[in-house]
């Protein structure tokens, strides 16, 4: 029997200051698994994941973005990412001004306080207080009460962008190289706290990466290779080893071939 996909992607060209990225791309996410986009640099890993949030300067010329079976091409992105999609940025931008933890409870209802004003005399709320324990599992406690991503190391701005985007809790989110700027332990940080998102299965995972340790954490379902802006393969976790030995030029041909 089919099932609609969560998201789907038809003949999607894209362009940005009228050069074309994209060429074409037609794939599919399903509900609850955890999907590889990988490729070589400018392959259009990343224009994939901004056109479908919906951010401005990527133009879409034709085809289509359905979500739950829907077209989403005239919603923007404050309306995407109400339906349930998120993408976390490479680099996220800086807010000064506003501190981290403040910006977590305003935007997720779960950590918002529900005590009556004055109930703990200054004291930390449970909600606030459940908060600061989440960030202890993502190694992030000695950013709470620090402007969002003022300063922040590379791996912090990591850390805490995976935070916001799971604080979300998106039907489907993209990842865009989330392994980036990480050293080992906090490598094992985020692939701990990824790992039991997927084990879950309430939420969509697409990770765009070019590591395959965070990949092999995820147990991935479905990888998809990008080149000059087309989908050339659709493989699964077997293949990740195999593209990290041989690379995508000498992967694809033998794949190529073989076909």
């Amino acid at each position: 029997m089919y099932m609609t996909p969560l998201l789907e992607i038809q003949d999607l060209k894209v362009s940005i200051d009228g050069s074309q990225i994209l060429n074409g791309v037609s794939l599919q996410f399903e509900a609850g698994k955890v999907y590889a986009v990988l490729g070589p640099n400018a392959s259009g890993k990343s224009t994939l994941a901004k056109a479908i949030m919906g951010l401005p300067e990527f133009n879409i010329t034709s085809g289509d973005i359905l979500y739950n079976g829907e077209s989403i091409l005239d919603d923007n992105i404050t309306e995407r990412a109400n339906m349930g999609i998120a993408y976390a940025f490479q680099i996220p931008p800086a807010i000064p001004g506003v501190r981290f933890d403040d910006f977590i409870c305003r935007i997720c209802p779960e950590y918002q306080c529900k005590e009556p004003e004055g109930h703990f005399m200054g004291k930390a709320c449970s909600c606030r207080m459940e908060l600061y324990d989440d960030f202890e599992r993502l190694g992030i406690s000695n950013l709470a009460y620090r402007d969002l991503n003022e300063g922040f190391s590379g791996g912090e701005q990591k850390r805490s962008e995976l935070f916001q985007v799971l604080a979300m809790q998106p039907q489907i989110m993209f990842l865009d190289e989330p392994d980036s700027g990480l050293d080992y332990d906090s490598l094992k940080l985020v692939g701990r706290e990824l790992k039991s998102i997927r084990e879950k299965g309430t939420t969509t995972m697409v990770v765009i990466s070019h590591h395959r340790y965070i990949l092999e954490f995820l147990e991935v379902d479905v990888v998809y290779i990008l080149q000059g802006g087309r989908l050339v393969y659709t493989g699964d976790m077997e293949d990740i080893p195999v593209l990290a030995e041989k690379g995508y030029e000498r992967f694809l041909s033998e794949m190529k071939e073989a076909a």
